[in-house]
Parts: C-alpha cells; structure tokens; sequence
C-alpha cells in the first residue's frame, strides 16, 4: 500500500483512540488488511520535538516480538506536520479499555485471562531488556498501552519515550523523568537512575 492509502485512513469517523502523542485510525488497505493509522502530534513548537515520532520509528523498526507490537508502515511528509505511523491493528483495543472502558466500567476479565496478559506483557518487556542490543526501556507501562488482538493476545505499544541504554549498561543518568502519572516506577525519582528494573516495578504494580 501507498501514502495515499495510508492518508485515507484519516479520517474523524474513523478515529478509534486519542491520546497525548496524536490520535489513532482504524483502517483498511487496498489488500483487506485492517491497520491502525497513528497521526503523530508534534509538541516542540520548532524545538524538535517530534511527538515520539522518531522514538516510534527508531525502537519498532528493528525489532520484532509476538508481544510487541508491529510497525508496518511509516509516512513523514518531511517538515514534521504530517507524521503517520501504520501498524497491525488490535481489535480488542487497549486493556485499560476492556479493564475499565468509558464512564470506569469496563467488561469482566477473568483472572486466568489477566495473568496470561500479564506474563504476555512481561515477556515483551522482558526481550526489550535482554534480548536487544542495547537494551530498550519502554518508560511508560501502562494499562492503556498494552494492546489486545482479536484472540486477546498482548501487544507493548506507544514507544514514543522509549530509550537505549548504553551497551552493557545497567542504569543510565536521565535529565528529566518521563511517563504517565500514576505509573512512573518510585526507583525513578532518587537517583535520577533510569533502571531495566523500573519498566519491570511499574508492570507489577
């Protein structure tokens, strides 16, 4: 499929999500393959700030896992104002939306179902951390960015603050913290350490 495949996909009645980083399209490509189309939202104001655009791009495309989500496709129209990220679609959504959906009242997932999607999530955390070189932190766990497929299966999604350790590094120094309130792990604060353990403490609380 082409841009203007992708640009087709972009529309409001197609909108299935909104967040910080950009709002995110389900659609369908000229094959019958259904995606989700990520339009990126530049926050810089010209400070290079790109959203978690090159994040997204520089993490998902060189790796591969049945627990990470899969990047597909990229489209940039080069001045940073048009940013769109293709990816497989989740068609269960998110799992804060099926733990809690809109209003807080979400389905019923049975536990068995919660801890498989728990150890699903764990084990693409855990191949970020020792199987990439160098290792990957994710840095904003959470339940809204672990998304679920047709057959509930999870996917770690938005890489958007992801970032490299340095090889063989087991913590890195970090000038500013970064993730979603509510989820940042407590090792993070004092020091300002950035630790493989921390995705880890986030995703067990």
């Amino acid at each position: 499929f082409g841009w203007s495949d992708v640009v087709q996909c972009v529309k409001e009645n197609h909108v299935v999500g909104r967040g910080g980083a950009g709002t995110v399209y389900r659609g369908t490509m000229p094959g019958g393959e259904s995606v989700a189309v990520k339009r990126i939202t530049a926050t810089g104001g010209g400070g290079g700030d790109d959203g978690g655009f090159s994040a997204e791009v520089r993490t998902l495309g060189r790796i591969r896992h049945r627990h990470i989500v899969r990047l597909l496709a990229i489209c940039s129209s080069g001045d940073g104002k048009s940013n769109l990220l293709v990816y497989e679609y989740m068609a269960q959504g998110s799992l804060g939306d099926v733990l809690h959906g809109e209003g807080g009242e979400g389905n019923v997932m049975a536990w068995a179902t919660r801890l498989r999607v728990a150890t699903e999530a764990a084990m693409g955390l855990c191949y970020l951390h020792h199987d990439c070189s160098p290792a990957i932190l994710h840095r904003d766990v959470k339940s809204n960015n672990i998304l679920l497929d047709q057959g509930m299966e999870a996917h770690v999604a938005d890489f958007g603050l992801a970032k490299y350790l340095r090889h063989g590094a087991a913590s890195e120094c970090m000038s500013a913290i970064a993730g979603s309130y509510g989820y940042i792990a407590p090792g993070t604060y004092v020091p300002l350490l950035l630790l493989t353990v921390c995705s880890l403490s986030v995703h067990a609380s």
